[in-house]
């Protein structure tokens, strides 16, 4: 199975967390309709088709932290302009501080496979001569992000059994976690699958260590990458 592997890394993310409107708060990696976004932003692909021009129903993503992962946390003015379309301040306290979170310094490898043949002839291209469409941003616009391409690897499926897993962890596809003394370990639920009209279909549970150290896990749907040991959503 053909799979593209590229880098992304700023100086600042923010996955919000969508149960967290007010004062927002981040996953600690972009979920797989995050990656998607960004895959849509170097190909080209406009906000209204780019989950069907890739396909959203059979990608296969990977996500890894290569970064050890570090939070960030600040009130951002924000200001009220609501039904003024020339963004002047609106009522008598415009102005709302409100906490966020953001996370600094961080870099996470993708690994995009079984795209629709288009969407990945145009993802290796834009990746092989270092080029994107649109502004790539690491979950918000004001997030900018750089893509560093790594390689084009065959994917090979292995057998069951036990591996350090460097990716991100889906729960429903291994049988244990090995989890070892004196590292810390999260577990979240994210959207693994979104529609095109922006409906999630899927969400799941993961198992990440911010830290970057790989998770010995039990499973029959690891692939070998390069020198990578991942699962796919």
């Amino acid at each position: 199975m053909k799979t593209l592997v590229f880098d992304v890394h700023g100086p600042y993310a923010m996955f919000r967390k969508q149960f967290t409107p007010v004062s927002p708060v981040s996953y600690p990696f972009p979920p797989p309709p995050t990656a998607m976004g960004i895959i849509g932003a170097i190909c080209g692909y406009e906000k209204e088709e780019y989950l069907d021009k890739i396909g959203w129903e059979t990608t296969k993503i990977g996500i890894s932290i290569s970064k050890s992962v570090k939070r960030y946390r600040c009130g951002i003015n924000l200001v009220n302009t609501k039904g003024n379309k020339y963004f002047r301040l609106v009522g008598e306290n415009p102005r709302s501080q409100i906490p966020h979170e953001f996370l600094k310094d961080v870099r996470y490898r993708i690994f995009v496979a079984n795209a629709k043949e288009r969407a990945m002839a145009d993802l290796e291209k834009h990746l092989k001569e270092g080029t994107n469409t649109y502004t790539v941003s690491l979950g918000i616009a004001q997030c900018l992000a750089e893509v560093e391409y790594i390689n084009t690897f065959q994917a090979k499926p292995l057998d069951k059994g036990e591996y350090k897993i460097s990716s991100v962890i889906p729960m429903d596809q291994t049988d244990k976690i090995s989890y070892e003394p004196n590292i810390r370990y999260g577990i979240f639920r994210i959207p693994e699958r979104m529609r095109q009209d922006r409906v999630v279909t899927k969400y799941g549970e993961v198992v990440v260590n911010e830290e970057s150290i790989a998770i010995k896990a039990h499973t029959s749907q690891a692939y070998q990458i390069g020198e990578d040991i991942v699962l796919l959503f």
